[in-house]
């Protein structure tokens, strides 16, 4: 086992516009959050400077869900780089604990990862938004060369009460947490041997083709384009490695698909309690509707 607290924190998905991305995460059931501004340091230890990102944001019980999108294309902003690449699912952002401690537990073991670095953004807070509150973290980076598969990012939140609002929590679909990410790569033994050092933990329930590292609460899926076809049929890659999906447990399922059809989403089941909904609808990832 791993000697770090690690828990599924939140994905990222980086659209091309964001309020075509607000829309349509809202038409799957979604309450977001109003659009917040990204301000942090280009590097480890610089000064915090504007960015040229926002962002809308699903709050779950545990975990959450985040779009990231342009806001101004003169500023700095690590969605370009995403954006350049594809649109959909790129942030993997898993918790650890105090920032400091993981870094050195990480760096001990895993070449390519950055020391802390300060990211902050405004949120609106309350339920009419009247004030606003500064959302607060220290993430570390992995560098790109270390990690393709994603930007993986181990994060500390320091304003907790700021993002987990009470009357954030409640959708319409019924979504209760952050439950999996997948990465599809052509080679899941490389990949999962990193991760494995990464994480300092074995992957559990080893299958052809797949592997998945169990967290605290969450966990990472690794597959290949042929237990992806399998999984989801019809679902094409954008580039390999990718993020391919996102899982999120939800109340009822029955209620969920319900929701989805008044909304015109098509949803397929898969051969668990669980629904997949494709990239048309989604802005990029597959995404799993999963019966808590």
């Amino acid at each position: 086992m791993t000697d770090l607290p690690l828990e599924l924190d939140h994905v990222g998905v980086a659209v091309n516009d964001l309020d075509v991305g607000r829309d349509a995460y809202q038409r799957l059931g979604f309450t977001l959050t109003p659009r917040s501004i990204h301000s942090g340091s280009k590097t480890p230890g610089g000064p915090v400077e504007p960015w040229g990102s926002g962002n809308h944001c699903a709050m779950f019980q545990e975990g959450y869900l985040e779009l990231i999108g342009l806001t101004d294309p003169d500023l700095y902003s690590s969605a370009q780089a995403m954006l350049e690449r594809h649109q959909g699912a790129h942030i993997v952002a898993i918790g650890s604990g105090e920032a400091d401690a993981a870094y050195a537990a990480l760096a001990a073991r895993f070449e390519g990862v950055e020391p802390p670095s300060k990211l902050q953004r405004d949120a609106s807070f309350g339920p009419d938004g009247e004030e606003t509150r500064l959302a607060a973290f220290r993430n570390i980076y992995l560098a790109p060369e270390s990690f393709p598969e994603a930007m993986m990012i181990f994060i500390e939140h320091l304003t907790r009460d700021v993002l987990w609002q009470p009357h954030l929590l409640d959708h319409p679909n019924g979504a209760v947490a952050m439950a999996e990410v997948v990465f599809c790569v052509a080679d899941v033994a490389a990949t999962s041997g990193r991760l494995q050092r990464l994480f300092g933990a074995e992957p559990t329930e080893p299958q052809p083709g797949a592997a998945r590292f169990a967290f605290e609460r969450g966990a990472v899926y690794v597959i290949d384009a042929a237990r992806l076809a399998i999984w989801t049929p019809g679902v094409e890659p954008p580039c390999l490695p990718y993020v391919a999906a996102v899982g999120i447990t939800v109340r009822d399922l029955g209620a969920t698909k319900d929701l989805l059809s008044r909304n015109g989403v098509d949803f397929t089941d898969h051969p668990y309690p669980a629904i997949w909904v494709g990239p048309a609808d989604t802005c990029g990832p597959v995404l799993s509707f999963i019966q808590a």
